[in-house]
């Protein structure tokens, strides 16, 4: 089905391309019949007069600018009628003048008309232009939005890969720490172990042999010399180096 406009008996025949908003009412001076329906819904099959205008609904400001051109060509008409009514009163004298003022001032309309018409494919073209700009903006905002999300998500990822790394050094150099200190408790104990069995050597160094007694003798030579050899152990004088084969018994 499509829309029709009816156009009534006597009325002008609107411009070629016209396409009125189905809202729009003619001016209530102009006369029709009775219950005449100015739009009507037809087969999209069906045959269309040479009066009648196929219509498809337009936009609010493509509605408000056929109402105007409407306006435009039938006040346009209606002058001229107007005019050449007068003309025709006034006499045949001055018919042929009025006649000329009347299609001068057609004329006119006509001109505002195609100049309105072509204003209003202009702007629809703009606007047509920037639905384009401003679809294309919107998916590159998508596209921005979605390569941040990415971003994002990768820059946190990373983030938690570090802060693991991090938390396994700090356990590493705990650990370490903890080695060192052990190592040195170990090297000190050694230290100690060892500054001990050195001042152990230095004091079995420093005390003399055990000769039995006060009595000492460098060797056997000054031990006959003082009568006492041989020298037994426990004997006073009797000392190792006295006793080589280690029998108990010193200068034999």
């Amino acid at each position: 089905m499509r829309k029709v406009y009816n156009l009534p008996p006597g009325w002008p025949a609107p411009p070629s391309e016209w396409t009125p908003d189905l809202q729009w009412e003619p001016n209530p001076e102009w006369s029709k019949p009775d219950g005449w329906q100015l739009w009507v819904d037809v087969p999209d099959t069906a045959l269309i007069g040479e009066g009648a205008v196929v219509v498809d609904v337009p936009d609010e400001e493509a509605r408000k600018q056929s109402g105007r051109r409407l306006l435009l060509f039938l006040g346009g008409v209606a002058v001229t009628a107007v005019v050449f009514l007068l003309g025709v009163g006034a006499g045949g004298g001055s018919g042929a003048a009025a006649a000329a003022e009347a299609e001068a001032s057609a004329s006119a309309a006509s001109s505002a008309a195609a100049a309105e018409r072509a204003e209003v494919q202009a702007e629809t073209e703009a606007l047509a232009g920037a639905q384009e700009l401003l679809a294309a903006d919107e998916a590159q905002v998508a596209t921005d939005q979605k390569s941040l999300t990415t971003q994002t998500a990768d820059i946190k990822q990373k983030a938690e890969k570090v802060r693991a790394r991090e938390a396994a050094v700090r356990s590493t150099e705990t650990d370490l720490e903890a080695r060192e200190s052990d190592v040195a408790d170990r090297e000190a104990a050694v230290e100690s172990a060892e500054a001990a069995g050195t001042a152990e050597e230095e004091t079995a160094a420093e005390e003399p042999e055990d000769t039995g007694g006060t009595v000492y003798y460098e060797n056997c030579d000054a031990a006959r010399a003082d009568g006492a050899a041989p020298v037994y152990a426990g004997d006073p004088g009797y000392a190792s180096h006295l006793d080589r084969d280690g029998d108990g018994v010193g200068c034999e």
